[in-house]
């Protein structure tokens, strides 16, 4: 075991020794810290532009109007909007509700009108941006899978996590308490659009174009007013996580009554937390109330909806009424088979096979020798301190991850080869032509990364470790793997299980552009930082530190001062000198260039990917298997990078912000293809012979009228 372990010296740890995940540690902090630094120094004009919507609608509404106008106006104004949204019932109830917060005191309705200011800008904004989204991710697909996994971030990921950095760029106060609170609170207006307009009848919107409307008209008029009780649901839902966020809002500077309740507990006042509670209540009821349906009124008091939007907001399509009454389907069971290895399979598969086994075998080959490639770059002695040794593609200063890499997708290169052809179709659906081609182009771009990347040799008194055979044997078995997984994804009788869209995928193509933004950013971005004394310690600041260690010595009273000096001196040079190496200079790895060649053609493959050329079913099939091959190259080039830092380089010595966007950047080319991939399947070959109709929430007309069908 401790020849896979980090350092593979006297001091390393056992594997079940908690102190070696210390020498694991994977710098997710220092990229956040490097992108923060980054963005605060080169982009204020963009912070500015964010920040100013956010501050013009709170110091409009919050601080110059609903601030400064007498309360009476407010009560009437809010009680004559309840009574045209939803009735006069819940109008007067508006008007008395409010009325009581005033006639607590004249602080707590200053506080309950920037409470309702606060929450009305924060529901605004995100009605103003999440019902366009939702809108657009319910009418094309590409655009929802690009949202979903963002949106589960949103929910999963809590406030206190994302609450620094937007403190950090935006100080303490209203403006990023409501961005926070929008990141908390936006994601079930964005589900429940997306729902609702996919729920509306294709009969219906079929019948608006049949007669001739155009897009525009069929949006307006038929899927918006029929996605309306989802679209107010959402709107709702959005509102009382606003509400519940109101607390972290005055952590962050906030007013509003949430700062009274804050306040009040920090000083144990009872009185005041009683007080700023009722009002609280009363101004949370209020705004619910107000933006419930008709059909809500009976939906349960404000603590159960509320206690109802925490626990669905991951699912809360699941609030919506079934009104369809339960689903209706039929199912017929029936024997199938797929359709069989073709002899014009075999030599392809064979050759993906040899090449699989090849590159797994290299790894266990020398792959550099008297130096570390990658290795030396975080740690100072496989630089010098390492000639006469050879190493594997799996030792530490050998290949490292990228040998491990190669060795895990080869392993997995062979069991799709083994898979595919003993079990063809009814196995691991990657276990198959597509998922061999895009281990195999991984592979191949894991192996090139490691023998086309920079060595250490630009650096003083480092040694040219040289190319193993191991690594030209990765190489070449790779490229054999990608030639027979090519062959044999061109003869495999693959079909998708739904017909594929004739049009032009824009939804994977706006994903695919995010993509091709964050490979270049990575690309210029620091792939390495290092802070290391040798690194950052000039010639005249260790002269300025002799001095002082000189000085200590002869004032030996002054020892502790002196210290201190030195302390300071060595962290203010660590400050300076840690300058980030980007993915293309000659000083670094140069793997950010060889990444980024590869994710750019995996976005220009995408514009065959997602129709520009065609939209022929086997087409689409190819192309987005060759973009999720690329994708795959970039994400495993930058893992390896990463981890083979995290497993060797010496303290201070971190991968950078630019290898994680490139990592993701390679994530992102690969999402966008799985749409398409996921339809694909080994042609099922139906006998129909002894077919058993199996009805599922039928009556029995429904499926008498079935089985007469069938």
């Amino acid at each position: 075991m401790r020849f896979f372990l980090a350092q593979a010296s006297e001091d390393t740890k056992g594997f079940f020794d908690n102190l070696l995940l210390d020498e694991w540690q994977i710098p997710f902090g220092d990229w956040m810290d490097q992108s923060v630094d980054w963005i605060d120094n080169n982009m204020q004009t963009v912070l500015d532009v964010i920040e100013w919507p956010f501050r013009t609608l709170i110091d409009a509404l919050v601080n110059d109007f609903l601030a400064e106008i007498s309360w009476v106006w407010i009560v009437l104004g809010m009680a004559l909007i309840a009574a045209l949204v939803r009735n006069i019932k819940v109008g007067v109830f508006v008007g008395m509700a409010l009325t009581a917060c005033g006639l607590l005191g004249n602080a707590y309705w200053l506080e309950t009108a920037r409470t309702i200011g606060f929450i009305g800008v924060a529901v605004l904004l995100c009605v103003i941006i999440g019902i366009p989204i939702g809108v657009a991710a319910g009418r094309v697909d590409g655009v929802w899978q690009v949202t979903r996994p963002v949106l589960d971030a949103m929910q999963v990921v809590h406030s206190f996590v994302y609450m620094l950095p937007f403190i950090f760029f935006w100080g303490i106060g209203s403006v990023s308490a409501t961005m926070v609170t929008m990141i908390f609170a936006l994601p079930p207006l964005i589900r429940l659009t997306n729902l609702g307009i996919r729920q509306v009848p294709d009969d219906v919107v079929e019948a608006a174009r049949a007669y001739g409307a155009p897009e525009w008209r069929v949006l307006l008029d038929v899927q918006l007013p029929l996605a309306r009780p989802a679209i107010m649901t959402g709107i709702n839902q959005t509102l009382l996580l606003a509400i519940s966020m109101l607390g972290i809002a005055a952590i962050m500077g906030a007013g509003g009554l949430g700062r009274l309740l804050f306040q009040a507990l920090s000083n144990q006042q009872v009185s005041l937390a009683t007080s700023g509670g009722l009002a609280f209540f009363l101004v949370a009821v209020v705004l619910d109330r107000m933006s419930q349906r008709e059909s809500d009124d009976l939906g349960g008091n404000l603590f159960h909806r509320i206690r109802q939007a925490w626990a669905h907001r991951r699912n809360p399509e699941e609030l919506l009424a079934d009104d369809a009454g339960g689903s209706v389907g039929i199912k017929f069971e029936t024997r199938e088979k797929y359709a069989p290895i073709a002899a014009a399979e075999r030599l392809p598969i064979a050759v993906a096979g040899i090449g699989g086994l090849l590159a797994m075998f290299s790894v266990f080959l020398p792959w550099t020798a008297d130096a570390g490639k990658f290795s030396a770059f975080g740690r100072a002695a496989d630089a010098t301190e390492l000639a006469g040794s050879t190493f594997s593609g799996v030792a530490a200063s050998g290949g490292s991850w990228f040998g491990l890499v190669v060795l895990g997708l080869g392993l997995f290169v062979v069991l799709a080869v083994v898979g595919g052809y003993s079990r063809p179709g009814t196995g691991s659906r990657w276990l198959a032509a597509d998922g061999a081609l895009i281990g195999s182009m991984a592979m191949l771009a894991t192996a090139a990364a490691h023998f086309l990347g920079n060595t250490y040799t630009a650096q003083a008194a480092a040694i040219d470790p040289g190319v193993g055979v191991g690594v030209i044997l990765a190489v070449v078995g790779s490229a054999t793997a990608v030639v027979g997984s090519a062959l044999w994804l061109h003869q495999a009788d693959h079909t998708p299980l739904h017909p594929l869209r004739p049009d032009v995928a824009w939804g994977r193509f706006v994903a695919v552009a995010v993509a091709g933004l964050v490979l270049v950013i990575g690309m210029f971005s620091g792939w390495s930082f290092d802070s290391r004394a040798e690194t950052v310690i000039s010639p005249e600041i260790e002269a300025e530190i002799q001095a002082l260690r000189d000085q200590a010595e002869a004032e030996p009273e002054n020892a502790g001062p002196i210290a201190a000096q030195i302390q300071a001196t060595l962290a203010s040079a660590r400050a300076a000198g840690s300058l980030p190496i980007d993915g293309i200079s000659s000083r670094g790895s140069g793997l950010g260039l060889w990444s980024f060649l590869l994710g750019m053609a995996g976005v220009g493959g995408s514009l065959a990917a997602v129709g520009f050329f065609g939209v022929g079913e086997r087409r689409m099939w190819f192309w987005n298997t060759l973009v999720a091959g690329f994708g795959s190259g970039v994400a495993a080039i930058a893992f390896a990078w990463i981890f083979t830092q995290v497993r060797s380089a010496d303290p201070n010595y971190v991968s950078g912000i630019g290898s994680f966007l490139m990592l993701a950047g390679g994530f992102f080319l690969l999402a966008s293809t799985m749409t398409v991939l996921k339809e694909f399947r080994r042609t099922r070959i139906y006998d129909d012979k002894g077919g058993q109709i199996v009805t599922d929430d039928l009556t029995p007309g429904r499926a008498v009228a079935a089985a007469v069908d069938a």
